[in-house]
């Protein structure tokens, strides 16, 4: 039986199954968000469809750990933060711009004057430099959430994991997988005092809980898992078995718990493993993306602007798409049609181009001359792994 890292070097670091899971990740967060956008809040926090908002973004938090961990091991620090950072920053400022810029003196319910003095319209520029403000002022205000892109809620907590892993990296522990267990076992059981032993003082909206108990908390505990994955790849076997196991806690866990889950930190000892057995194993399978999706990485792109494309689907056609299940199902087709086309946009003409700005700056040199070209595929592999 082969080991993860076994199976990643027979594809020369670039798994074939990367790809594929992203994309299909980010579309399935799109149906999520059509259906609580689309008045299905209560629903999308009830049975069965509570699980999707539980794993979703975790399975991306953990992918991310895992691939970037490829990428660390082999740059100093000033070559992770640029990658990162060229990676990240350039799309989510151009999204941001036309959110503020297009869509809002488009749809605001106030005058032009009054959206471009409003406070909510500076705060929502803040977003470029992690202030999340999901709102803008007189936007979206008829629809049943007002939200321009509530999901942008992850991007401080990306910037959260890009801290751990820089810290890490100075410190050499990303080398070192005892370390990060450790990490990663203080982390959770920090969490766990936090929630079952904190004085009564500390509520959930408290700093403590913020940064142990929450959501957020918990793409940290997903980012952790990621990392030691890569780190123990060569002792961890593909096994169908082991993927089975894990489907059948993430299925149990579906059907037993409830939405409450996803602020306790308890199931994360058992589930959060489980869901990253899951993401690393479909990454390393064969899962061909259809030839019109492998001119790039769309998934950053779709995950930016399925929100406000979602919003403005609803406001510009509410008779259409709010209130019924074909309005669901109508939502979601045009939305995944629009933003994939929108994404692929956001690749070729910003994403794709400043990523090649790398092999002109001095800080996208690779450590050690001697890996080689093959050390350089699993850093290719990293670049669309920014959710």
């Amino acid at each position: 039986m082969k080991s993860f890292g076994e199976v990643l070097a027979g594809h020369h670091g670039l798994a074939p199954g990367f790809n594929f899971l992203r994309l299909a990740l980010a579309l399935t967060i799109v149906f999520y968000h059509v259906v609580t956008a689309d008045g299905y809040l209560r629903a999308g926090t009830g049975p069965i469809l509570w699980f999707f908002e539980y794993s979703l973004v975790s399975m991306f938090f953990a992918l991310s750990g895992f691939l970037i961990t490829a990428s660390a091991q082999r740059l100093d620090l000033a070559n992770f933060l640029l990658n990162r950072s060229l990676r990240i920053v350039p799309a989510l400022a151009v999204d941001i711009l036309i959110c503020a810029f297009i869509i809002g003196p488009a749809v605001t319910t106030l005058t032009l004057g009054e959206y471009f003095t409003d406070a909510g319209f500076f705060a929502y520029l803040m977003n470029i430099v992690g202030a999340i403000h999901i709102e803008l002022p007189g936007v979206f205000t008829g629809n049943p959430t007002s939200q321009a892109n509530g999901a942008l809620w992850t991007i401080p907590w990306e910037i959260n994991c890009y801290t751990i892993m820089s810290v890490m990296l100075i410190t050499g522990v990303v080398r070192r997988p005892a370390a990060t267990f450790l990490l990663l076992a203080g982390y959770v059981f920090t969490g766990l005092a936090v929630e079952h032993f904190s004085p009564a003082g500390v509520q959930d909206g408290s700093t403590l809980h913020a940064l142990f108990v929450s959501r957020g908390a918990q793409l940290v505990t997903a980012f952790l898992c990621g990392i030691l994955a890569y780190q123990l790849r060569d002792r961890i076997p593909m096994s169908r078995m082991a993927l089975y196991a894990c489907v059948a806690i993430a299925l149990i866990a579906m059907i037993v718990l409830d939405a409450r889950a996803t602020h306790s930190v308890a199931n994360r000892l058992i589930l959060i493993p489980a869901l990253t057995y899951i993401t690393i194993y479909a990454g390393l399978s064969r899962l061909p993306l259809p030839k019109i999706l492998e001119r790039g990485d769309y998934s950053y792109g779709v995950y930016l602007y399925h929100v406000p494309f979602i919003q403005l689907a609803i406001f510009l056609a509410p008779s259409v798409f709010v209130g019924t299940i074909p309005g669901v199902i109508m939502l979601t087709a045009v939305t995944v049609v629009v933003v994939l086309c929108v994404a692929a946009v956001s690749w070729h003409v910003v994403e794709k181009p400043v990523l090649s700005l790398r092999r002109f700056a001095l800080a996208g040199r690779v450590n050690g001359a001697a890996e080689g070209r093959a050390a350089m595929a699993p850093v290719a592999a990293v670049e669309g792994a920014g959710r």
